[in-house]
């Protein structure tokens, strides 16, 4: 049986990192046209039942949130994006201040 030199095979760790990457590659080629909702996310209230059983049209919640603060871009729940909410003609838009890292 003859045996097979590692130069023949190349299985080097720097070949398996490229095979890697273009595998990563593709992958995102087969997905970019699939469509996700995003949600921003400005801040949060704790309320009691009776509280929320009150509200009624024209009632404040106040948020948990400076005016401030950045605003969350998140896809199923997890924070992609952070920015601040700002005016695009007449809807409401967010200019992205930080892209978080993708998880693994």
């Amino acid at each position: 049986m003859d045996s097979i030199e590692a130069a023949d095979a190349d299985i080097s760790p720097e070949n398996d990192s490229a095979r890697q990457r273009e595998q990563k590659r593709i992958n995102n080629r087969l997905i970019e046209n699939v469509s996700v909702d995003l949600e921003a996310v400005l801040g949060g209230a704790t309320m009691r039942v009776g509280e929320l059983a009150s509200l009624s049209p024209g009632s404040v919640v106040p948020l948990d949130a400076a005016l401030n603060a950045a605003v969350e871009l998140r896809l199923n729940g997890i924070t992609i994006a952070r920015g601040e909410l700002v005016a695009a003609d007449d809807h409401f838009a967010v200019r992205l201040n930080e892209i978080t890292q993708w998880p693994e």
